[in-house]
């Protein structure tokens, strides 16, 4: 035993070394086996109090001193222990090193990860990180939850126990809003259970129950989630209420009930998917037996169909054996009216189009307006120069009329071989072949087989001018099950092709100063393109699909594309500078002459993935096209697209899409659509405004210019505070109108939805 006086000596000594030059320690060495002398400070970290994974402990005090004896330790003044991403700070500090265990006094902060708890009096185990405080607050940095309590007793690493005081995410001096407990039990895991509880708005009570239920869960938790009401003339008072069931970490399912004071109750299940296995995948079903009356659907513009209503729709990923990637598309809907009809909540085309493409990056195959939903299975196998692939399409035809009329795909299958070089020779060579089977109950079904190897010449003249020409051919044969009898089952087909493309480019770099841009590149890319396909009509072939058309084409097509591209210069947080690049406008101007009038539909020319069709077939110069992109800043996205016809002196098709923010919160939406053959010629706007710190006005408005009719608009105010958030929408589309309420309490999540207010980057966005 070290005596007294030796005691008191070293405790002067050790006090007045660490006032003057805050000396950090490694503290808590487990003494049971020490030698009966006063450890050097150097030693003290040797043996951790907590884990060796966790890290030691530290000290840092203005004074601090140790009693062997009692193996306790007592700092005062700025009390600062750490380990790891653990902390805490305190006025005065005593621990207990047998039973690491921590008194701690006078403004005591604890921090653990990003959660923290802080009091004027607290009792902390250090290993178990538990404890109690004594008057003091936790917060959740998850849920932006602050407690204040009278009593906190943290019982586990994720449990508590309080008694007297508040919940909120707001700042707790100021609480706009806060939930008000006798007793508290929360798991992090799962919920907080208050009973006695009473829902403030400022200090005033407006509801009370004696037992209430929040999730606080911080990993996904099965339970009830926030319901939604509304009222529709159509459905009548609706409401949702949904239930998530957490299969597993990759795997969960909601069950939604959607009363209808009109149609009766509509069940739903989302099933969601992420596996390493099993792939990823959503997948949705809603059923109604309707109970509305033929009467009510008739006075709001809608005929009586069917009983049973019904939508499947699923989208669904996965890798096979062999390498072999698949794709599952499911689109069933029990009849023509029920995308029309169903229009909020999960059981509407907007719900699962916005999470088709969140989830997958594009949505539903078809637009809820198509009448033949489409359905698909996608298989592919690439081996680096060859491509396999599966494809079978099948279309549910609602308008039941020319349903037995209606071509299915089932199936097609594709071999192609990617440009590949021929050893020795300046060549390359490509093969596209297909396989595939049509069928319908009535009208003309059967098979086609199409192969077309193509061989290219690629030619550089020195840096400025690239000139490939190719050459081609193509065989295709049918199987055909002819609707009448007297026709040969087998046809067929050869033709060659010729095609000769010559292209450019000239740059030019600026040097600019415009913020994080330094230089500028300007280019310009001429190109010409000449394609001969001889009359290839020999015998009787079916028109399955645009392939099956003569292909004949003599045609010269020429364009010119500008593009910007800036490069920008950021200094990242070490210091070290990045260098990126990105566009910011592309113009093309393009035009095609037929030197002989193509026999059928002529493909669309216009840069872009996939050729789809123009109305008119002429010889001589075809519809000039141009496109212009325009995306500085992302407070700006400009597209604008337009095909004039000379012969006619007007354009034949525009669109325009346009987005405008800006950093104080406004928003603007336009898109518009012109289309000369189908009479086509709408806009869509939404806007919203902030018009006050924190309010929010939005609109949405479908109309169409040679109509002169509405179809669609809706308005949205909300204010947004700083925990919480409070809206109204008016919709209306067609005889439907809908009203909807909605109150966002941080933390807590959402009550209420209006279809009316989903606006741009969710600053209105009150749907579910």
């Amino acid at each position: 035993m070290i005596p007294s006086v030796q005691c008191r000596t070293l405790l002067i000594t050790l006090s007045c070394i660490i006032t003057i030059l805050f000396v950090e320690f490694a503290v808590f060495q487990d003494l049971a086996g020490a030698d009966e002398q006063s450890p050097p400070a150097e030693s003290l970290g040797v043996d951790s109090l907590m884990a060796a994974a966790q890290g030691e402990w530290r000290i840092e005090a203005s004074t601090l001193s140790y009693d062997q004896v009692s193996q306790v330790y007592e700092a005062q003044g700025d009390v600062r222990i750490s380990s790891g991403e653990r902390f805490i700070r305190a006025d005065w500090a005593r621990l207990y090193a047998e039973e690491k265990r921590a008194e701690l006094r006078g403004n005591v902060f604890l921090q653990f990860g990003r959660d923290w708890l802080k009091g004027e009096k607290v009792e902390w185990k250090l290993e178990e990180e538990t404890g109690w405080v004594d008057g003091g607050m936790v917060y959740f940095a998850e849920n932006h939850f602050y407690i204040m309590g009278e009593s906190i007793t943290k019982t586990g690493q994720r449990t508590y126990e309080l008694k007297k005081g508040f919940l909120t995410s707001c700042e707790p001096s100021n609480a706009d809003w806060k939930v008000r407990y006798g007793e508290m039990d929360i798991d992090l895991d799962g919920f907080a259970w208050a009973r006695n509880a009473s829902f403030l708005i400022r200090d005033t009570p407006v509801l009370f129950s004696p037992v209430a239920g929040m999730p606080v869960q911080k990993k996904r938790q099965s339970g009830f989630l926030l319901p939604y009401g509304a009222f529709t003339k159509l459905s009548g008072f609706e409401g949702e209420l949904p239930f998530f069931w957490a299969v597993r970490e990759d795997m969960d399912a909601t069950f939604f009930l959607n009363p209808m004071t009109e149609r009766g109750v509509m069940a739903g299940i989302e099933y969601r998917v992420a596996h390493e296995v099993w792939g990823e995948g959503i997948w949705n079903f809603n059923y109604l037996r309707d109970q509305v009356s033929t009467e009510h659907l008739s006075d709001r513009g809608y005929s009586y169909i069917k009983d049973d209503r019904y939508w499947l729709r699923a989208r669904h990923s996965l890798e096979l054996p062999g390498k072999v990637h698949a794709f599952l598309d499911l689109d069933f809907v029990s009849d023509e009216n029920y995308l029309k009809e169903f229009t909020k909540g999960s059981k509407s085309f907007g719900y699962s189009n916005k999470m088709f493409r969140d989830f997958f990056g594009r949505g539903i195959l078809s637009d809820k307006t198509i009448l033949a939903r489409e359905s698909s299975l996608y298989m592919e196998k690439d081996t680096g120069s060859m491509a396999f692939s599966m494809d079978a399409r099948y279309w549910d035809q609602l308008d039941r009329s020319v349903e037995d009329i209606t071509l299915q795909r089932l199936p097609s299958v594709a071999f192609n071989v990617i440009p590949t070089g021929i050893a020795g020779l300046p060549l390359y060579y490509t093969v596209d072949s297909s396989w595939v089977h049509y069928w319908r109950r009535d009208d003309d079904r059967g098979s086609r087989l199409d192969v077309s190897p193509r061989l290219y010449i690629p030619l550089h003249i020195r840096n400025y001018l690239d000139i490939e020409p190719s050459l081609g051919i193509r065989g295709t044969s049918y199987l055909i099950d002819w609707h009448s009898e007297d026709r040969d089952a087998w046809q067929g087909r050869f033709s060659s092709e010729m095609r000769l493309e010559a292209s450019s480019r000239l740059n030019r770099v600026y040097d600019v100063k415009w913020g994080n841009i330094n230089a500028v590149q300007h280019s310009i890319r001429p190109e010409v393109v000449y394609e001969f396909i001889p009359d290839n009509s020999i015998g009787e072939t079916p028109i399955f699909d645009r392939f099956d058309g003569n292909l004949k084409r003599h045609y010269v097509r020429a364009g010119v594309t500008n593009s910007l591209t800036a490069r920008e210069v950021r200094t990242e947080e070490g210091g070290d500078l990045m260098t990126s690049y990105r566009e910011l406008a592309r113009m093309q101007l393009f035009q095609l002459y037929n030197i002989e009038r193509p026999i059928d539909r002529l493909p669309d020319f216009r840069f872009g993935p996939g050729p789809t069709f123009v109305p008119e077939d002429v010889e001589g110069f075809a519809n000039l096209g141009f496109r212009l992109d325009i995306m500085p800043k992302k407070y700006l996205t400009l597209s604008y697209s337009a095909d004039y016809s000379q012969e006619r002196g007007e354009a034949s098709q525009q669109d325009l899409f346009l987005t405008l923010e800006s950093a104080r919160g406004h928003a603007i939406r336009f898109d518009y659509q012109f289309r000369n053959d189908i009479k086509v010629n709408e806009f869509i706007m939404e806007t919203s405004i902030k018009i006050l710190p924190g309010l929010y006005i939005g609109t949405y408005h479908d109309y169409s210019i040679d109509r002169d009719t509405l179809f669609k608009h809706g308005y949205a105010l909300r204010y947004l505070s700083g925990c919480w958030a409070v809206g109204v929408s008016f919709e209306k589309e067609g005889e439907d109108q809908r009203v909807a309420f909605s109150v966002d309490l941080l933390g807590l999540g959402s009550l209420g939805g209006g279809g009316a207010s989903r606006r741009l980057g969710g600053v209105l966005d009150m749907d579910r």
